[in-house]
């Protein structure tokens, strides 16, 4: 995977009622994906609806002429706000076959989408303990 996870800690969004229509009982980040589409639209970036997975949930987004896949899942810590938790977006940046097999138009560390969704983040007084991981 071509990924950077920004992962963050909250008790803003659910992580303790598991709805009908998760596919599997973890696939929490529903509302997480559709807040974090919002926040895209006001800064002029389009994302999909939120769509699910197995695992959590996912926006496609493009930004200037790159697609990503943002994906988005969490983890309750059990306590007595069983709201409270970690949270991973995994931003993904799309390449071409080409690409891929001559190494360019990986994701860095200041690629911009990257830049756009910590910065979100990082605006956010209830949102702990941002930090980047890079992937594998």
């Amino acid at each position: 995977m071509n990924a950077r996870h920004l992962l963050f800690r909250t008790g803003r969004f659910n992580l303790s009622k598991v709805h009908e229509h998760f596919i599997n009982p973890c696939c929490f980040g529903e509302d997480l994906a559709a807040w974090l589409r919002s926040r895209l639209a006001e800064r002029d970036i389009h994302a999909s609806e939120p769509g699910q997975e197995d695992w959590g949930w996912y926006l496609d987004v493009k930004h200037g002429n790159d697609l990503y896949y943002l994906c988005v899942g969490g983890n309750s810590d059990g306590g007595v706000n069983r709201d409270e938790g970690e949270w991973r977006i995994i931003v993904e940046k799309s390449r071409s076959i080409w690409d891929r097999m001559t190494g360019k138009g990986k994701i860095t560390e200041n690629d911009p989408m990257l830049d756009v969704v910590r910065k979100i983040l990082q605006d956010q007084a209830d949102f702990r303990d941002l930090r980047l991981e890079t992937d594998g």
